[in-house]
């Protein structure tokens, strides 16, 4: 019998790109292995993941999941391993799953890919709809499917009751270092709409995030100005401009709210306190 060397060809052309990109991972196969040693190499997969499995199942999360500044997790993690997120960390650990996100440790995600270990990233999310949709894709891939459904639907019934009644909005910018605010299609955006907050920079355009003068704030006098801790522990010129007795004086009546840092760094169930927070300080009474 012959051999069709065109058949062949394409044979072993399949077998370079898998070695090339690595096996596609879906969260089914995963939940079929019943990974028991997960490993996080990013903030924000460290809260999905310790909200829907116990400590018992997570190899090791990041460093930053310990710092109470920047992760709401922290005192959930006081008995898990701690790593970087480079290859020889992950290795260590002996993963049956490694989750993180797009944009941070490209090389270590790459590598386990290529290398046969379940791998699993999320994106960024805009919104409280991409929140539930990467809770249902962790949830899946760890066979925590209840815990998801009861998180998302804790998550729902809350801003539910947070949902504002008719009546005019009050005006908010939320003001960033670098003279940057968020507009439309942010999750700082949906955070404000979500507490029946207007979004200023998302009235005059503005797109994701874009940067704001001080003649246009004044300009646009909003009734709330929103900052994360973060700028107030380290504050910028910029911030403290907007102490400055002039501004004050053009705005006497402007409202602040601090938000903790902790609950603005990831979409996730700890997103709703910062609309409550929101709602409490903003919302006559």
């Amino acid at each position: 019998m012959g051999i069709d060397r065109r058949k062949l060809s394409i044979c072993a052309l399949f077998v370079v790109l898998c070695a090339l990109n690595g096996p596609v991972t879906f969260a089914s196969d995963i939940k079929q292995a019943n990974p028991k040693r997960i490993v996080s190499i990013n903030l924000c997969t460290d809260q999905l993941l310790l909200q829907l499995v116990g400590p018992e199942r997570v190899a090791a999360v990041t460093k930053f999941s310990a710092d109470p500044e920047v992760s709401p997790i922290a005192f959930q993690v006081k008995g898990v391993k701690k790593i970087q997120g480079g290859i020889e960390d992950v290795q260590a650990c002996g993963p049956d799953l490694l989750v993180g996100g797009k944009f941070s440790h490209k090389e270590t995600l790459r590598f386990f890919n290529r290398s046969g270990i379940p791998v699993l990233t999320f994106g960024i999310p805009k919104n409280f709809e991409d929140i539930y949709a990467d809770i249902r894709k962790l949830a899946e891939a760890v066979g925590a499917q209840g815990r998801g459904d009861q998180l998302i639907q804790s998550m729902q019934s809350d801003l539910a009751a947070l949902k504002p009644g008719p009546g005019s909005k009050k005006k908010a910018f939320f003001f960033q270092s670098g003279s940057l605010v968020p507009g439309s299609g942010t999750f700082e955006n949906s955070i404000m709409e979500a507490a029946g907050l207007e979004n200023l920079a998302a009235t005059i355009g503005i797109q994701n995030y874009g940067s704001l003068s001080l003649e246009k704030l004044i300009e646009m006098k909003p009734d709330v100005l929103i900052f994360s801790s973060d700028q107030k522990q380290k504050p910028t010129i910029r911030g403290e401009v907007l102490d400055h007795p002039a501004i004050r004086k053009a705005l006497p009546h402007v409202k602040t709210v601090t938000l903790p840092s902790a609950i603005l760094n990831c979409g996730s169930s700890a997103s709703i306190e910062a609309v409550q927070i929101l709602v409490k300080e903003t919302r006559q009474p």
